[in-house]
């Protein structure tokens, strides 16, 4: 296929929002500026009904203070214009032509116009070159079956596909024709098979739906596990709280209980204390050393006291066992005052957390909302477990269908060799039959061999990106048409990709798709940005965006902000609105 050329230029005239003619010839890098509900997207949707792609009702197209009933869209890429109309005097009339630079050429009307607009701007190829960065075209969405078409296309395979199909389908309608009681069980078996073929496609994309579904629903049920903690967050903070108060008050308990147990008298009698500060003799004398130490042991059991038995016995022996006058306590008598003044004010902070705390637990609308939440999620639980089971059955029964689908594959051979005589008028049956196999095994070397270059351009294009991310390794598509993330070993699952990491790697593959398949030296984006971090943004403009001849931005006022400071040249233009509708106004 020709490579499209450049657009260059386009001419709005009364299209949707917009009054009168409205013209834009573009630069290599054009900023188109409007606020939200101002015009950017009618821009683009403008395009791709002057393409024949866009579905949209006809009478709504028309501008409502449009002078005349007409309106218009011109589309001039330097090889070709395309100019499609609409009038609407007593009915919709629609025209559409196709002109060349060069005078000699004829220009192309009609059914002509519209074949030579598909052949050089494929249907699938408009949604990427006219991209709605917020909505539009995300391979992320798509099932497993468009995917496939899409890369069919891209890679030329898609008339082997439509070989095989055809082939068999028409090996079928041959069995039909010569029907007769000889081949009645080959026809059966024939329609059993396509049988087959059909319940296990679509219960595969049943399936596909399904498990969408549930995973859906799993998240569902994780938000409300979510809420309900949060509800339980005001007693759980309050649970924290008093724990950690009451650490507190355990910790300065043992303290008293431990390192206070034999300063305790002398804390709290200040005469004892000076009474032995003046002594010549210790205070106490051991007449059985042996018999104390037991006694002393069993002490210190019955208050279950954490100090080692050896380190209490030394305290003790050099408090009371001494003559020195010296007494060294572990605190002073103002620091012991504190401490019991902070474990009452301790207890009392823990009393007021319990009441606090049975207070919210007893609240009747905190109650009632807690409840209709864990209702809710009792009821996506049951729903969970129901879709569980079906998917469980859908699984079962694709398996039972290609296990049967073998067998009859089996018979069906066995009988062609079994009677060849009898079925010789149905000859065109095994070649047509065969013809699909070549098709099937042309088709998947093709496929391999295409898949490996694109995967080439898909990494190159994505190098930047995946060096942002150490859980991402690799990015591919593989032979079962998916797109593929791993971390290096095992395969991610995409949903757990930020919303700006789907729009950085959706365009991504959009792009080595283009280069791919060289269609396109131009590429429209509506909101190319959204809200993407700048990191993100930067990646995208310079390893995607401005790798094209012709960059056409339509952008918010803060998108517009971000491309300012990438100090580009660039032509810009705003969409204002009056009365009358959008108009166009190129920046002076």
């Amino acid at each position: 296929m020709e490579s499209i050329v450049k657009l260059t230029k386009i001419i709005i005239d009364n299209l949707f929002s917009y009054n009168g003619k409205q013209e834009i010839p573009f630069s290599p890098i054009t900023c188109i500026i409007g606020s939200n509900g101002f015009g950017k997207t009618s821009i683009l949707n403008a395009i791709k009904l002057g393409l024949g792609h866009y579905d949209v009702n006809l009478d709504s197209i028309l501008n409502n203070k449009a002078k005349k009933p007409k309106c218009s869209i011109v589309l001039e890429f330097d090889l070709f214009t395309i100019q499609r109309s609409w009038s609407f005097d007593d009915s919709i009339e629609e025209s559409i032509e196709v002109s060349f630079p060069d005078e000699d050429e004829k220009a192309l009307q009609a059914t002509e116009a519209e074949h030579f607009i598909e052949n050089r701007i494929p249907t699938f190829l408009i949604d990427f070159l006219f991209y709605d960065g917020e909505v539009g075209s995300n391979l992320f969405l798509l099932s497993r079956t468009k995917l496939k078409s899409l890369f069919d296309y891209i890679f030329d395979l898609d008339l082997l596909m439509h070989v095989k199909k055809d082939s068999l389908s028409v090996a079928k309608r041959l069995l039909e024709q010569n029907s007769s009681k000889e081949t009645e069980e080959l026809v059966k078996l024939e329609k059993d098979r396509f049988g087959l073929i059909d319940s296990i496609e679509k219960n595969k994309e049943f399936l596909k739906q399904f498990q969408k579904e549930y995973k859906a629903l799993l998240l569902n049920i994780q938000k409300l596990d979510t809420q309900i903690r949060n509800r339980n967050k005001k007693i759980k903070e309050l649970h924290k709280q008093k724990d950690e108060k009451q650490e507190a008050l355990s910790a300065l308990a043992q303290n008293f209980k431990e390192l206070n147990m034999f300063a305790l008298p002398l804390l709290l009698n200040r005469k004892l204390q000076n009474t032995l500060k003046k002594r010549s003799y210790s205070p106490l004398v051991l007449q059985d050393e042996k018999l104390f130490v037991s006694h002393f042991r069993r002490f210190l059991e019955q208050i279950k006291s954490k100090i080692d038995e050896e380190e209490a016995f030394s305290l003790f022996k050099n408090l009371m066992l001494t003559e020195s006058t010296t007494i060294e306590l572990s605190m002073t008598q103002k620091d012991f005052k504190s401490m019991i003044e902070e474990m009452k004010n301790l207890q009392y902070e823990i009393k007021q957390m319990d009441l606090a705390i049975q207070d919210t637990e007893t609240n009747a609308m905190e109650q009632e909302i807690t409840r209709s939440l864990i209702e809710d999620k009792e009821d996506k639980n049951k729903q969970l477990v129901e879709l569980h089971h079906k998917i469980e059955d859908i699984e079962n029964t694709i398996e039972n269908n290609e296990d049967t689908l073998k067998e009859t594959n089996k018979r069906l051979t066995v009988i062609f060799k079994e009677n060849q005589n009898t079925y010789a008028s149905l000859k065109g049956y095994e070649e047509l039959q065969e013809v699909a196999k070549v098709a099937e095994k042309v088709y998947t070397e093709e496929l391999f061999d295409k898949l490996e270059v694109f995967n080439k351009t898909l990494a190159k294009n994505t190098t930047s990106f995946l060096k942002q991310y150490k859980h991402i390794n690799e990015i591919y598509i593989d032979d079962k048409h998916r797109i593929v993330i791993t971390d290096g070993e095992k395969i991610l699952n995409t949903e757990l990709l930020s919303a700006g990491q789907k729009q950085v790697l959706n365009f991504l593959i959009v792009k080595s798709i283009l280069e791919y398949k060289e269609f396109a030296s131009f590429v429209m984006v509506d909101t190319p940005f959204g809200r993407l971090s700048n990191a993100n943004k930067k990646l995208l403009l310079e390893e995607c965006y401005l790798q094209f001849d012709n960059l056409i931005l339509l952008l918010t006022d803060s998108e517009f902000e971000f491309v300012q400071s990438q100090k580009l040249k660039y032509s810009t233009y705003h969409i204002t609105r009056n009365a009358l509708g959008s108009q166009i106004e190129a920046a002076s």
